[in-house]
């Protein structure tokens, strides 16, 4: 006797929902945006349009995305806007976005009142000329991990290290662009005031010290095997001048760092060091007033408006699939993990795969945090992964991918600042390999008491 229509149909439902392809069809939502969006890039890439990738922007790409996890979402309409309206107002949505928005206006203020050129000609000013292209890194890096931005960076120092190709002997332009993109990853990696190290401590629920210490050991290492690599990369007989710069600029990016160092919460970091940047600016810098600072603030405000609007779709988007969905998917795969319990690393190595692939489909390291952060936060609790480890995991290698993709943002504007090839930069951006290598082995090496131990 056959079964009923709805017997069959229950029975249909309980496979879809029990079998990982029924799980990674209930995320068809987000494979969407990463077609619509990976999508743009490849097709305005082929009509020769310049920073393809960037064309599209991601919060018209989403939304297609949503519609499609309403529809999918088979409750009734109050519940379903429900629903969105708990994942946009999730508690790590709103902290991600709060702290995006002060993150903004320090940024903006402490480059209005002149610290960002202040620390650029504050490390040109020590570098000798056979260090030249060691201090391009250093510079960069310096720079990223104070104003958080590996774009920002690029844009301020990229312009320097062109220059500099053409009164230097001996420096290719490619291998310099190369050194400026990997400090600027480095910074980007570093920084507590970088919207990855932002998106990664809030997706996971991580300690903001713990985080950055670990990820210290990370990138010092990767950091001095990259110096050591620059170091024969180039041989440069030209002497770098610098212009005037004071210290007094550069203090609120020290500030920042003492706090965050002793576990001050982001969120007062910031707003110390907003007001440090203000009080100086207003106080030291010529024509810089309480107009020019509540313009600055609301400028940095602005900038940060479209990541901040996209978190906020993608909490909206994860509270339409639902909690249950990717609690399916963290099973899932954590049963495949136990499976293969001879591979006592695999939980950490599918952390770090998942950030590199979706940054690898998505070209933005951010948007990859954010979508696999709740799959890496459910793995890790399963597993016993601490959430700075975790975090740290999703920040190292979304960031150091992202440094290689020749259609990355960074790459893109390295390339169209020289007025080269954005491929031939791609072998130079030694940081990025370097960083990929140290954390596989680091991985292979931490013991997992340690992680339990919160080391």
């Amino acid at each position: 006797m056959l079964p009923s229509r709805e017997t069959a149909r229950s029975l249909l439902f309980y496979f879809v929902g029990n079998c990982f392809l029924g799980i990674l069809i209930r995320f068809a939502p987000i494979f969407l945006f990463i077609v619509i969006f990976v999508g743009g890039g490849v097709h305005f890439s082929c009509l020769g349009r310049k920073n393809a990738f960037s064309l599209l922007s991601p919060i018209t790409a989403i939304i297609p995305s949503v519609i499609l996890a309403w529809f999918m979402n088979r409750k009734q309409q109050h519940r379903k806007m429900s629903d969105f309206l708990k994942g946009i107002g999730h508690e790590d949505i709103i902290c991600m976005c709060i702290i995006f928005l002060l993150a903004g206006a320090f940024g903006e203020v402490t480059k209005n009142i002149g610290s960002v050129d202040s620390m650029i000609n504050f490390a040109l000013s020590f570098i000798p000329a056979k260090f030249l292209l060691i201090g391009i890194f250093c510079i960069s890096a310096l720079l990223a991990t104070a104003i958080g931005s590996a774009i920002g960076t690029i844009a301020a120092v990229g312009p320097i290290a062109a220059e500099l190709v053409l009164h230097a002997q001996g420096l290719p332009v490619a291998i310099s662009m190369g050194a400026v993109v990997g400090g600027a990853m480095f910074g980007d990696n570093l920084s507590i005031v970088s919207d990855t190290t932002i998106a990664a401590i809030s997706s996971q629920g991580a300690d903001l010290q713990k985080k950055l210490w670990l990820n210290v050991q990370f990138a010092l290492i990767a950091g001095i095997i990259t110096i050591a690599f620059l170091w024969n990369a180039a041989t440069v007989s030209s002497i770098v001048k610098s212009s005037d710069y004071s210290l007094i600029l550069i203090l609120p990016y020290i500030i920042l760092l003492i706090l965050a160092l002793n576990r001050v919460h982001v969120f007062t970091c910031l707003v110390v060091g907003i007001t440090v940047a203000a009080a100086i600016g207003c106080t030291l810098t010529a024509n810089y007033n309480i107009i020019s600072l509540s313009n600055s603030i609301n400028i940095g405000f602005r900038s940060v408006s479209d990541i901040m609007l996209l978190s906020m779709l993608i909490g909206g988007l994860s509270g339409l699939i639902g909690n249950d969905a990717i609690k399916d998917m963290t099973h899932a795969i954590s049963v495949w993990i136990i499976k293969k319990n001879k591979l006592p690393k695999l939980p950490q190595f599918i952390i770090a795969g998942v950030a590199s692939i979706f940054t690898i489909l998505l070209a933005n390291n951010v948007i990859a945090i954010i979508l696999s952060g709740k799959i890496a936060k459910g793995i890790a609790k399963n597993h016993g992964i601490s959430p700075h480890y975790s975090a740290t995991l999703l920040d190292i290698f979304a960031c150091a991918v992202k440094g290689l993709l020749p259609y990355g943002a960074q790459v893109l504007l390295a390339a169209s600042i020289a007025e080269i090839s954005p491929l031939s930069i791609v072998p130079h951006v030694h940081y990025c390999y370097v960083m990929l290598a140290v954390g596989v082995v680091f991985v292979m090496l931490k013991k997992n008491e340690d992680e339990r131990k919160n080391l």
